[in-house]
């Protein structure tokens, strides 16, 4: 196996590929990048087991040699390394080499370096079919959904399905939902398409594709143990997480007795900074609304309180109080993205709705927590 390849080029393919290798993987190989030089490209391919990465150059792009003086091959190379030695030559091309299939000599016109490289057989094998519902996504509709709903998922791995993004196609429309149980976000998407399909997708996975992908079409094929997403010339494969999600159809009362809509931007600025002070019980703030008067407050028995006073709102409703996990209701008002946004309230210790006036397909669900002031 042999190639020179410019430098930048497979240094960007390096780099993608290397999302998927963990530096402790229990299974040695894994912590290789697979190479394999074919007639037409050269794929790069990396994985941890659950989650593997396939990016490829082609020979020849926009009338551009990408790659020269290649012969067919494959073999396996130290991802620390190869991306390391990549990173720091300084010519255009690169050329790499292996020599009795076990030595691969990577150089430019001053630097030489050899690894040991491994045969490519030692790798294990790996399912790269792409099987299943095709849906295809702009890319800024799935950054956008991935941002208004990952942040809701549990980061923890006690519970394992709650790591995960539950996507439910049904009809036209794909249902996006995550929690951590303290806080739900739910993101419906409409598309020209009818998919019946119910996958539990790894949030780091959807989060990386997200910070991929960059503008035009991103193709996610989902079948009932992979999801796989493609974008230009990379294949991003990854196990659905197994398990029951928690079910949502209760969580959404019909009527919602009390109503605050308001500022988005005054409305977080607000709780920021009475949330200086809220630092003993989990930022936990309490809001008070009646028709004339919305207020947010803190209170540290060590350190002092907090209040302000917020003018510019409208509510329905009685006189009511709640308290909550600030950062929550924050994280759930900045994912509305809207310039206004609702608080829909049943009762004081009753999970309550945050929703977005300009986009009635996002939709917000914070537990409160009981006070004691």
């Amino acid at each position: 196996m042999k190639l020179t390849i410019n430098r930048q080029r497979f240094l960007k393919i390096l780099n993608i590929v290397n999302i998927a290798i963990v530096p402790k993987s229990p299974t040695p190989a894994y912590l290789n990048f697979k190479l394999v030089m074919k007639s037409n490209e050269l794929q790069v391919l990396g994985s941890n087991g659950e989650l593997t990465i396939s990016s490829t150059c082609p020979i020849e792009e926009n009338g551009k040699n990408l790659i020269t003086d290649y012969e067919e091959g494959e073999t396996l190379i130290s991802a620390r390394f190869l991306l390391e030695i990549v990173k720091k030559l300084e010519s255009d091309i690169v050329t790499l080499e292996i020599i009795d299939e076990v030595i691969a000599r990577i150089s430019d016109n001053k630097s030489e370096f050899k690894l040991n490289s491994i045969r490519a057989y030692e790798y294990p094998d790996l399912d790269l079919e792409k099987q299943g519902e095709e849906i295809v996504f702009l890319a800024e509709d799935l950054k956008k959904i991935v941002s208004q709903t990952a942040f809701a998922a549990s980061t923890k791995e006690v519970r394992p399905v709650l790591t995960a993004i539950n996507a439910k196609g049904n009809g036209n429309e794909i249902e996006f939902v995550a929690t951590d149980s303290y806080r739900l976000a739910k993101k419906t998407y409409y598309i020209n398409q009818d998919v019946h399909f119910l996958a539990n997708i790894p949030v780091k996975t959807l989060i990386e594709v997200s910070k991929l992908v960059e503008d035009g079409e991103v193709v996610m094929t989902i079948s009932e143990t992979k999801a796989v997403f493609s974008y230009k010339d990379t294949n991003i494969y990854s196990r659905l997480i197994s398990g029951d999600f928690p079910k949502i159809s209760n969580m959404f009362p019909s009527n919602y007795p009390y109503v605050l809509q308001v500022n988005s931007n005054n409305f977080v600025a607000a709780m920021e900074r009475v949330s200086l002070l809220a630092i003993e019980r989990e930022n936990i703030v309490k809001l008070a609304v009646s028709s004339d008067k919305l207020e947010i407050s803190s209170k540290s028995e060590q350190i002092g309180s907090a209040i302000e006073t917020i003018e510019d709102f409208r509510y329905t409703g009685d006189r009511f109080e709640i308290s909550f996990n600030v950062n929550y209701v924050i994280d759930a008002i900045k994912a509305a993205q809207s310039e206004d946004v609702v608080l829909s309230f049943v009762g004081e210790m009753s999970a309550f709705k945050v929703s977005s006036l300009d986009d009635e397909s996002i939709v917000q669900i914070v537990t409160p927590v009981r006070s004691y002031y």
